[in-house]
């Protein structure tokens, strides 16, 4: 709670999942602070993940997307700037610049934009338009073309492409991924997850064309068609998953620290002390880790706000400021099958196979040279997830043997 005289006024650059946790953590911490949320798209803050699930699948199926009803925001006096760009940041004036003009000024401003989607780069006939599925606006239109029968041609196949695969399968289409490494997956998972995950998709009919390099999509016969330096690959749709880019420039031209993300320390802040980030955004410090780190992940996105408004509201550097230390964490759901992963992999760690690969209900387990267990990825073996995130936060050194036994819990070895 602020004791200042007047309420601390705070403004927050982006609409999405982080500006919401952000703007209701504020709210809760004071009933009498001035919260403005400004967001770029037409519609009320939303949760990504349900993007390339459920709103491409059902109607409605949006809707879960939303957390808080749109007039949650009214009832909270929390100001909605929606279609609203924010074009420059004044840390003189402690104002930010409106693409209308209007200067709105601050005592606390955090930036929560996210994200926006990688475009393919190549030449690309101009009857052919490019789906992507970033915002809900995308995953509308990409929605509204499928029917049963269609065929799709997706480009990309780490963890949005191959949902976006899976989705068009369950919808009665027929799902082509093209990959230009030579196996799913590389940055993410291990090679033996990586196999299973392909299999996954080419049982339920994708094709998967690894090693191909997309290079131009022509227009024939009123199909597109993606030329790769393997071949081409016709169909009626095309989708675009190659990976994301943070939005920092408005960090960046404002003159603040960025490096692959806007540079924050465990607190959320800036060198700015009035400014603060959060969210996939940022190039944060993780003490757990002892470095910097930029995470795409619901988690991110729904815990690390709440970190930088409680210290939005006056108990940053402080011994008592809050920080944000968690474990990277994320997850995937790609027909029956759910895939998580905990932590971060170094291609110096081990990695054993815990549980049988066969039965579809396994993890694999990264371990250091000191035996130690340092990443985790759990295929269908969700509940393994808790006891795996204790046994990394206790630096124990373990015993592979055990390790892989199944039969041996996790929790045992505590």
């Amino acid at each position: 709670m602020s004791t200042d005289t007047a309420p601390l006024r705070h403004v927050i650059v982006g609409a999405g999942h982080a500006a919401r946790r952000a703007a209701e953590t504020l709210r809760a911490r004071d009933a009498a602070a001035q919260i403005v949320m400004i967001g770029a798209e037409p519609h009320a803050p939303y949760d990504r993940p349900v993007l390339s699930k459920d709103a491409l699948l059902a109607h409605d199926g949006e809707k879960k997307a939303f957390v808080r009803e749109a007039s949650w925001y009214g009832t909270q006096n929390i100001a909605l700037r929606l279609g609203t760009t924010v074009t420059a940041i004044d840390r003189e004036r402690h104002a930010v610049r409106l693409d209308n003009g209007e200067a709105l000024p601050y005592d606390r401003l955090l930036i929560a934009t996210g994200s926006r989607v990688r475009a393919f780069n190549g030449p690309v006939d101009a009857r052919v338009p490019l789906h992507y599925v970033r915002t809900l606006d995308d995953a509308l239109a990409l929605r509204a073309a499928l029917a049963p029968g269609k065929t799709v041609a997706i480009l990309g196949g780490g963890f949005i492409g191959l949902e976006v695969a899976a989705a068009v399968t369950q919808a009665g289409g027929t799902a082509t991924v093209i990959e230009p490494s030579p196996a799913l997956l590389q940055r993410s998972l291990p090679a033996e997850a990586a196999r299973f995950v392909a299999s996954l998709h080419t049982q339920r009919g994708v094709t998967l064309k690894l090693g191909a390099m997309p290079a131009r999509i022509d227009h024939e016969g009123g199909r597109a068609v993606v030329v790769t330096d393997c071949g081409k690959v016709s169909a009626d749709l095309v989708v675009v998953g190659i990976g994301v880019l943070p939005n920092l420039e408005l960090a960046r031209d404002a003159g603040l620290e960025v490096d692959h993300g806007i540079v924050v320390d465990a607190q959320c802040r800036t060198a700015d002390p009035r400014i603060f980030a959060a969210g996939e955004v940022t190039a944060h410090f993780n003490p757990l880790l002892g470095r910097r780190v930029r995470v795409e992940s619901w988690q991110v996105a729904e815990n690390q706000p709440a970190v930088a408004a409680a210290n939005m509201g006056g108990g940053a550097g402080s011994a008592d400021a809050a920080e944000y230390a968690e474990l990277p964490w994320l997850w995937s759901d790609q027909f029956d099958c759910n895939i998580q992963t905990l932590g971060l992999a170094d291609p110096a760690y081990e990695w054993i196979v815990r549980g049988d690969l066969e039965s579809g209900a396994f993890c694999m387990l990264a371990i250091d040279a000191l035996q130690r267990l340092r990443a985790v990825v759990a295929i269908n073996s969700g509940r393994e997830i808790g006891a795996c995130k204790r046994l990394i936060l206790a630096g124990k050194t373990l015993d592979p043997a055990q390790l892989r036994d199944a039969a041996v819990a996790l929790r045992s070895l505590l």
